[in-house]
């Protein structure tokens, strides 16, 4: 040991481990808060689109106690309104406006009167009990426009039943 008291006392003195310096700073890890913002945005997007997924196809249909079951063998384009946005949605494709469906439905029309089966083709509207009227008046419309007058609608008899009997 030395006499000098400077060399003493930075002895005693802990310090930083030999071969690091003073000023070192902690470094911040991108890679694993990158990796974990990966599968948030993975589990996000998969929620998401189940959940729009079931509410497109989980459609409350109005209630008629008089619907009759639907005729097989006729020429028939079947239209979707989604429940969230109300798009249309015809053969896979969404549309925003019901004018846009004018010129297929039309197509559709005369390839079935070509056919010559010697009956109407029609539309079926499919579409939530909420659906604005707007929204059903202008698939109306548009099917008017392309030449279809017999336009049917989708219905549930479930929970409406035997109303008579429930009457009496």
């Amino acid at each position: 040991m030395s006499d000098d008291p400077t060399a003493q006392q930075s002895e005693a003195l802990p310090g930083p481990p030999a071969g690091l310096e003073e000023n070192t700073e902690m470094e911040f890890q991108v890679a694993p808060m990158v990796d974990v913002l990966l599968v948030l945005l993975l589990f996000f997007m998969a929620t998401a689109t189940t959940e729009v997924i079931t509410q497109t196809a989980d459609l409350d249909l109005p209630k008629a106690n008089q619907s009759k079951p639907v005729e097989k063998g006729l020429g028939e384009a079947v239209i979707n309104v989604e429940k969230l946005n109300y798009l249309i949605l015809m053969n896979s494709v969404k549309y925003d406006d019901p004018e846009q469906i004018v010129p297929i439905l039309r197509g559709y029309a005369q390839d079935y009167e070509k056919a010559g089966t010697g009956k109407p083709f029609r539309v079926v509207i499919r579409a939530d009990k909420d659906t604005p009227f707007e929204r059903i008046s202008g698939i109306m419309k548009a099917a008017a426009e392309a030449g279809i007058l017999d336009v049917v609608f989708f219905a549930d008899d479930k929970d409406v039943g035997n109303r008579e009997d429930q009457e009496s």
